[in-house]
């Protein structure tokens, strides 16, 4: 085989080329262009949103301000008086006879008035362990004449105006045996059936006084409880308490 001779160029002439190395060469190129075009971009975008970004608020003493004074209350300014709050169960979990306030009165509206008498709707008014003890000693009063019971379910708390000392009301709570009995108890002209627990208090303790009775059977009972759910008479607490101290009197005074 014949070797060729190499050929040599003269000086100022361009060396021949293939078409495929100047395509390679030419995207080199281009992709050095682009990543420094690309890298120009990204820091110019950085700056600008730094710049944009603003600086984090300085204190008040380093700004050179002083802190904002609080508004003085003046001397004929009043503080909004404060909100009574709710009575809340004890710490052992015990719930309050009921949710009344400083005046003796529930924390939401009557769902009926008359002359008088203001009914409330027992849930959220009476605690619960409270009234299913009142349905008990209710129970225990009209078993006694063979008289229907009571669930305690079906029940209201009403207030009844009086003008005697504090002025507060008097608290009585109304088990009905069922919906249609209180409708008419409430609304009606006349009550078939009644269970009336009335609140007393005397020397600090509670007493009730309850009120059963049956227009069909024409039974009316009245009875005195204490707070063990003893009964002490079959009257009213008031007139019970009223008649002992009357019989206590002459004693003590015989004895001056």
């Amino acid at each position: 085989m014949v070797e060729r001779p190499a050929r040599k160029l003269k000086t100022g002439v361009l060396m021949p080329i293939s078409a495929r190395r100047f395509l390679r060469l030419s995207m080199k190129t281009l992709s050095l262009y682009i990543f420094h075009v690309w890298m120009l971009l990204a820091l110019t975008t950085s700056g600008v949103a730094m710049a944009q970004d603003p600086a984090p608020a300085k204190p008040a003493a380093e700004a050179g301000g002083a802190a904002p004074k609080k508004e003085e209350k003046k001397d004929g300014d009043k503080a909004p008086p404060a909100k009574e709050e709710r009575p809340r169960r004890t710490f052992e979990g015990q719930e309050p006879l009921f949710y009344f306030d400083s005046k003796r009165r529930p924390y939401i509206e009557p769902f009926h008035k008359t002359d008088g008498n203001e009914y409330f709707i027992c849930r959220g008014v009476i605690g619960e362990w409270y009234r299913e003890l009142l349905a008990q000693e209710a129970n225990m009063l009209a078993e006694k004449d063979g008289l229907d019971k009571v669930t305690g379910s079906t029940c209201a708390v009403r207030l009844v105006a009086t003008n005697q000392g504090k002025k507060l009301p008097i608290v009585s709570v109304e088990l009905y045996v069922n919906s249609n009995v209180m409708r008419s108890c409430i609304l009606g002209d006349s009550c078939p059936q009644s269970r009336t627990a009335i609140m007393y208090v005397l020397n600090r303790t509670l007493y009730r006084s309850y009120f059963i009775t049956d227009r069909e059977k024409k039974i009316r009972r009245y009875y005195c409880l204490d707070n063990k759910s003893n009964i002490l008479a079959k009257e009213e607490c008031w007139y019970h308490f009223f008649d002992k101290a009357a019989k206590e009197k002459p004693a003590k005074g015989d004895g001056h």
